[in-house]
């Protein structure tokens, strides 16, 4: 089922419309359709009526109770009658349709090959222009901000393939006016030319009627044969195929949404380098800060040079933060905790008094996030980490933070 936009007035949202796949049974949907929507009428023993239409091949059970409407109590067929019988199936290369290229499907679960429809996801991309908006501006919506970043969803289905199927429409009457009756709108209904358009379920095939109209009849046989006249009408019809029908293993269509940003965060514990520390661009994941931890971190700042791995006597320049100077020998980068994890302990507490906000708390090589809703909270005095959960024993704690002055 694809989607569209409902534009009536106070109704502006999706709407479902439903597009059920193309198989060899819709296009024979398609075909009966178009004969029952000619509505073939003629003059009969009771009055002007419209002939039946039947399907010649349906399932015996089915035949058995479909066609006793349509035969007396000998068992002899009720004429004037309509039947439809597919007698042939092409699969030409030559005839491709729309699409010449043979076209892989997606190897995903999803699958799906040609895009038949996209939209813009209105949720989405709102939130990467707020995002925006925010950093620059300081402001949700804030007017006139460029948003390059669009997300889209888009639907697709399986590659089409295209077929010519041959259908057999047997006209039997009783008179030769009944049969003048029935068989002309084959003629003029499609005008000067033989090209007609059949549809179910939403999709549309062409059809051609052939030139030749068989007619055979018993009406030079003076005997005591059921007096009857028939005219034969073939009909060729290219059709397309989407899908496997019942044996679809994938989905009908597929709905996916592309990608507008992609980060690749770089594992520097493993690796052992230094963090890129301009401006905190710690891990590629600068400016990414939660709303509730926003308001506990400090000031954004600077450091003057390469971070070590432990406190110093010495002094340099720095920015400040908290009230405090910040160098590279007051930052300590990556070191353990006084306790070890055993499992049960949450709270472990650090060699130095740090700059709550400051911190840096890594648990098995992961950036933990600050709050009471997330990994650890931090206490006043700037001393303790309490985990939300106890980690586990074999798991490696790591910190790094700025010392407290006179600490």
């Amino acid at each position: 089922m694809a989607f569209a936009i409902d534009t009536a007035p106070g109704a502006l949202k999706d709407k479902p419309i439903p597009f059920g796949p193309s198989t060899i049974e819709n296009v024979d949907k398609a075909m009966l359709n178009y004969l029952k929507d000619l509505k073939l009428h003629t003059d009969t023993k009771d009055g002007f009526k419209e002939s039946p239409v039947i399907w010649v091949s349906p399932e015996r059970s089915l035949s058995s109770k479909r066609e006793r409407s349509f035969r007396d109590k000998d068992g002899t067929l009720i004429l004037p009658i309509v039947s439809l019988e597919r007698t042939e199936m092409v699969k030409d290369p030559n005839k491709k349709g729309s699409l010449w290229a043979n076209i892989l499907p997606n190897k995903d679960e999803r699958g799906g090959t040609i895009q038949i429809s996209r939209r813009i996801k209105q949720d989405k991309t709102s939130n990467f222009a707020n995002r925006t908006a925010m950093r620059k501006r300081g402001q949700l919506n804030f007017p006139g901000m460029q948003n390059n970043k669009i997300v889209y969803e888009s639907i697709s289905v399986p590659l089409p393939v295209y077929i010519e199927l041959t259908y057999k429409i047997t006209v039997r009457t009783e008179f030769q006016e009944q049969m003048n009756d029935l068989i002309t709108p084959f003629i003029t209904s499609p005008g000067a030319i033989n090209y007609i358009l059949i549809s179910n379920e939403g999709h549309r095939y062409e059809g051609f009627i052939q030139e030749g109209f068989t007619q055979n009849h018993n009406f030079s046989s003076f005997t005591s044969e059921e007096r009857k006249l028939e005219t034969t009408i073939q009909i060729k019809v290219l059709a397309y195929l989407i899908g496997d029908g019942k044996n679809q293993k994938q989905p009908k269509f597929a709905i996916r949404e592309n990608a507008v940003e992609i980060k690749i965060p770089r594992e520097r514990l493993v690796f052992g380098d230094h963090p890129e520390h301009e401006r905190g661009r710690f891990y590629g994941l600068a400016g990414v800060v939660k709303e509730e931890t926003r308001k506990e971190l400090p000031s954004r700042f600077q450091f003057a040079g390469n971070a070590k791995a432990g406190p110093s006597t010495s002094t340099s320049s720095g920015a400040k933060a908290g009230g405090n100077v910040m160098t590279t020998d007051n930052y300590v980068a990556r070191i353990k905790f006084n306790q070890s994890p055993n499992g049960t302990r949450t709270s472990f507490t650090t060699l130095h008094t740090f700059v709550v906000g400051t911190e840096m708390v890594f648990r098995g090589g992961l950036l933990m996030t600050l709050g009471v809703n997330f990994d650890y909270t931090v206490d006043d005095n700037g001393t303790t980490i309490t985990f939300t959960e106890a980690p586990g024993g074999d798991e490696n704690l790591l910190i790094s933070y700025v010392i407290t002055a006179g600490s």
